[in-house]
């Protein structure tokens, strides 16, 4: 019989950990051995390795379960240190790269909002005002999306949207859709519904916040739904949040998306189903009250009609977004 032991060296994620275990598990279902696996210089504390174990034993057939024992060894040199360094690079693990901002996105956001508040046609300097960058990415970006049709320019100086011209793949073909961060479940980690996201999402938007949870707020087909009631839209397909990112920030803390489920890992394909996404602004204007809004869901912060707007599109809910973006017009 092959040895059932196990020996994991330099454990990075809990994924790893279950999969040793349950593949322990099923080795020792047709014979009396006992087994062990061993833990050596884990990068993950010992809490979570330990947790994860009570966890998943009890799920075993308890007379397979009393064979195997968890051994966890770490350096003496590292001594108290050690969990508090696991934590930290189980967190680094975590972070995500940010691409450098989407001047095309942002313009276009701008310009839809001011559309949807009908504020008339924008000037390039406000644009250049509202996003905080130098003129030259702001004015390549409008000549992009002049160039496209998207957007009219009105007596050289001034520029507007129509919101019904836009749809998903307009916006892809253009490279002027907002970076999204998408989130999946781990292999073996308990699914929550979107609903159920959804509920361990507003307590943390509803008050002041730590991290990144201050940054975000609620978006895509549970605003819209709050919103315009009347909408063709059924149930939460995903749940949608969207955080303000200033330009200067180079990595996202995905660690805060485990508060809404400690299974939920950065997903890199953009065309994966995803439960959680993530939509990132990353304009100066972003930290003003007007995008923000407090008053769709009780005391929800809640995104800007716009970001909920190409939420709906980002889904290919077109009609739909057409029949929000004509209720809320102002």
């Amino acid at each position: 019989m092959t040895d059932p032991n196990r020996v994991l060296r330099n454990l990075r994620n809990t994924r790893d950990f279950r999969a040793e275990l349950l593949d322990i598990a099923a080795s020792l279902a047709d014979n009396a051995a006992y087994a062990a696996i061993h833990i050596d210089e884990p990068a993950i504390s010992e809490e979570t390795i330990r947790a994860e174990w009570d966890r998943l034993i009890v799920a075993v057939k308890p007379t397979i379960a009393k064979r195997m024992r968890l051994e966890l060894t770490s350096s003496n040199k590292k001594g108290k240190d050690a969990s508090a360094l696991s934590k930290a690079a189980a967190k680094a693990s975590r972070a995500i790269e940010l691409e450098r901002p989407n001047y095309r996105a942002e313009v276009l956001r701008l310009l839809i909002g001011a559309s949807f508040a009908n504020d008339g046609m924008w000037s390039v300097k406000n644009l250049i005002k509202k996003i905080g960058a130098s003129q030259t990415p702001v004015r390549q970006a409008l000549l992009d999306l002049k160039l496209s049709g998207l957007v009219q320019d009105w007596s050289g100086s001034h520029v507007d949207v129509a919101p019904e011209d836009l749809s998903a793949e307009s916006l892809a073909k253009l490279q002027a859709a907002p970076q999204t961060l998408r989130f999946r479940f781990e292999r073996g980690t308990p699914i929550r519904t979107p609903a159920a996201l959804l509920e361990r999402a507003l307590p943390l938007l509803r008050r002041h916040s730590e991290g990144i949870w201050n940054a975000m707020a609620l978006s895509g087909v549970a605003v819209a739904q709050a919103e315009v009631p009347v909408l063709d839209l059924v149930g939460i397909p995903r749940l949608d949040l969207v955080a303000f990112i200033p330009r200067h920030e180079k990595i996202f803390d995905a660690d805060a998306l485990r508060q809404l489920s400690d299974g939920l890992e950065y997903e890199t394909n953009l065309l994966a189903p995803a439960p959680v996404v993530v939509t990132l602004v990353r304009a100066e204007q972003a930290l003003q009250s007007d995008v923000r809004r407090a008053g769709v869901i009780d005391k929800v912060r809640c995104a800007a009609p716009t970001d909920v707007f190409l939420s709906l599109l980002d889904m290919n809910f077109r009609q739909q977004a057409y029949q929000y973006a004509k209720a809320i017009q102002q």
